[in-house]
């Protein structure tokens, strides 16, 4: 049963590796476009609607996948005032319960009240409101949606891998 658990953390682990990979590209693409709008802006007096909406919608990328990879490398922001005090063995049960109890049950929350707006905004073929702007306005919306998933992903990997290590430390000491 643990061989299966670990197996499934790695998995788990890689899909949020997946999410902080698109985010880092997301933003390496974000910053060369804005230096691009900013040097045609300035230097040759030309500026394009559709991208700068176009640093929106990768900015909803990043933000939305960074949250995820946040949660794995524990960036998160955190009470540390109360956690700092807790021994290992408490953090690992602090760990635990917070995935399972808060960010699970949240990042679901928002799953299951975010779908339906993405849903519509694509349904409805909704579109910048600016005539040179950038038609699918649901790409955004649905980052929420996304990003979450990540969330919940990253939820039930720290649960997972924090029910092993109390497992491995209570067995060990039996």
């Amino acid at each position: 049963m643990l061989r299966f658990c670990t197996s499934l953390e790695r998995l788990l682990e890689r899909i949020t590796g997946l999410a902080g990979f698109i985010g880092s590209m997301a933003m390496v693409i974000m910053i060369a476009l804005i230096f691009g709008n900013m040097l045609s802006r300035y230097a040759l007096g030309l500026g394009a609607v559709w991208a700068q909406e176009l640093e929106w919608y990768l900015l909803s990328v990043m933000a939305m996948m960074g949250i995820a990879y946040a949660m794995k490398f524990d960036d998160h922001v955190r009470v540390d005032i109360l956690s700092s005090r807790f021994s290992p063995i408490g953090m690992m049960w602090l760990n635990l319960i917070t995935a399972l109890l808060v960010a699970l049950p949240c990042a679901l929350l928002i799953i299951h009240y975010s779908f339906p707006f993405a849903e519509t905004s694509m349904i409805r073929g909704e579109r910048s409101p600016n005539s040179s702007g950038l038609p699918w306005r649901w790409i955004p919306k649905s980052m929420v949606v996304v990003g979450f998933v990540f969330v919940a992903t990253e939820s039930v990997r720290q649960a997972l891998e924090n029910g092993r290590r109390l497992i491995q430390h209570y067995a060990g000491r039996a």
